[in-house]
């Protein structure tokens, strides 16, 4: 009996999980094959990876040890398949995950591929989804701002974005080019439910509860434009965070940007699925890019 890479991709999965039906249902795998196939790997190797003398399943110490050999092999193996498949399909359209916010970076990491003969199709859908497309193999690459939470996929962080306040002019604050974050905290913000970017959720409540303190929501986050006019209209003086790289580029009559001390920043990753990083590198490189050259000044 031999080593199968799907039951490598199995212990993986299970390891992140700690959880076999959870795995099962990542894997769309049913229960009973995701525990017959560890019980093979164990008889391979000749060890117990899982613990499951409790009721929730845990690494022994032998598992959590192969973890990482695991991890490694499994990516080794992913990327040379995707570096094979690059070179049979070497004209394939790349399909690219993006969200809001990402200013003039997307535009030159797209005419950068273009110059080196790629083409690419962008996708745009919320981080939860961009993670389930790129899973399935339904997308190549995708920008995801936080922890990357993924299953197998593979995070290159790329760059990192500020936040910056947007206020409507009604709003006492919006005289200042910065702001103080305990100062924010006195008005409610527009934001995106949580479940829909817990990332900017955790960054907000992160610096808010170093100071002793919590963010209100006053209403929710739809589109920019959608959101500013809304900022605008209501008789509630609200604000709302938005990511600097974007707001550089756009002005909205009737909406003041502060910048928010002390800064958030929030990381930004490239998340590939490894058997796609033979044919991806080049979109890392041109992410990694960006930073500096998206942020020069428009000529126009």
């Amino acid at each position: 009996m031999s080593l199968e890479l799907r039951q490598l991709r199995i212990f993986v999965t299970v390891a992140d999980e700690l959880h076999f039906g959870r795995a099962a249902a990542h894997l769309r795998l049913p229960p009973s094959v995701v525990s017959e196939q560890i019980k093979r790997l164990e008889q391979l190797i000749g060890v117990e990876l899982f613990d499951r003398s409790r009721r929730a399943i845990s690494l022994t110490v032998a598992g959590s040890e192969l973890l990482a050999p695991g991890r490694a092999l499994l990516r080794d193996a992913e990327s040379f398949i995707g570096t094979a498949r690059a070179n049979e399909h070497p004209g394939r359209v790349l399909r690219l995950g993006i969200g809001l916010g990402m200013g003039r970076r997307l535009a030159f990491i797209l005419r950068r591929l273009a110059r080196a003969g790629h083409s690419v199709r962008t996708v745009s859908v919320p981080p939860a989804e961009r993670c389930a497309l790129l899973t399935a193999g339904e997308l190549d690459a995708a920008f995801i701002r936080g922890r990357v939470r993924c299953g197998p996929l593979i995070a290159h962080h790329v760059w990192d974005d500020e936040l910056v306040a947007a206020l409507p002019e009604h709003h006492p604050l919006a005289a200042h080019g910065s702001v103080q974050l305990a100062d924010l905290a006195r008005s409610p913000a527009a934001l995106v439910p949580r479940e829909e970017n817990p990332a900017l959720h955790d960054i907000l409540s992160g610096g808010f509860a170093a100071l002793g303190l919590s963010v209100e929501i006053g209403m929710r986050f739809s589109t920019v434009e959608a959101t500013f006019a809304e900022l605008v209209a209501h008789p509630t003086a609200m604000w709302t965070p938005v990511f600097a790289a974007y707001e550089t580029e756009h002005a909205y009559e009737g909406i003041s940007i502060a910048a928010i001390q002390p800064r958030l920043t929030l990381p930004a990753f490239l998340a590939v699925h490894p058997r796609s990083m033979g044919r991806l590198q080049m979109v890392i490189d041109a992410s990694r890019k960006s930073d500096a050259g998206a942020l020069q000044p428009s000529p126009h």
